[in-house]
């Protein structure tokens, strides 16, 4: 089964600058809506901004031990309109997705009616290793600062709330202590 092993970290692109520079560029793109239906499980429309096709997925993920484990399946639309109906969160996402010395990197954009209100990249690394890449020179000036392995400050099922995401951007302006807080006394509802 593969072992999800991925690290984030939050932008800050207030003005749309690096979200333009994507945009111009010939990073491979999708929109996404992305449903929450219990622990673990969600569903993600993936519409491919390039080829104009969208898939639907399922996938599952589960923490054993020090791993999580993330299984995913393509479904059909009218599953996906089922499972929709039936969602707890939902998230839209613009993500752009590019390759630097062998590793993916994933930039996405949250949408509230349209407009950015955070963004945020993502490595994933082999299953093993644990060292964090230095984020490339294209988003590099963008980055506020990262989390640790299995960390969830920036899980998408809490920055779908709005308010959360606002206050977590503050937090990685103001420091590390301000994060800590953040992380220590937020109740995701």
């Amino acid at each position: 089964m593969p072992i999800e092993n991925e690290y984030k970290f939050a932008l800050h692109d207030p003005e749309g600058k690096l979200e333009a520079k994507l945009l111009a560029s010939d990073c491979f793109r999708v929109e996404i809506r992305q449903g929450y239906i219990r622990k673990g499980a969600r569903i993600r429309e993936w519409h491919d901004l390039q080829s104009q096709t969208i898939r639907y997925i399922f996938t599952y993920k589960h923490r054993v031990d020090d791993d999580v484990i993330e299984v995913e399946t393509d479904i059909t639309e009218e599953d996906f309109n089922r499972l929709w109906s039936v969602r707890e969160y939902d998230v839209t996402k613009i993500r752009f997705k590019f390759i630097v010395d062998g590793m993916t990197w994933d930039v996405d954009f949250l949408k509230d009616r349209g407009k950015t209100y955070f963004s945020l990249a993502e490595v994933e690394l082999p299953e093993e290793q644990r060292i964090v890449p230095t984020p490339p020179a294209l988003i590099k000036d963008y980055v506020l600062g990262g989390t640790g392995r299995h960390d969830k400050t920036l899980s998408n099922k809490r920055l779908l709330h709005v308010d959360y995401a606002k206050q977590v951007e503050a937090a990685f302006i103001a420091g590390e202590d301000a994060v800590q807080e953040l992380v220590s006394t937020y109740q995701v509802t």
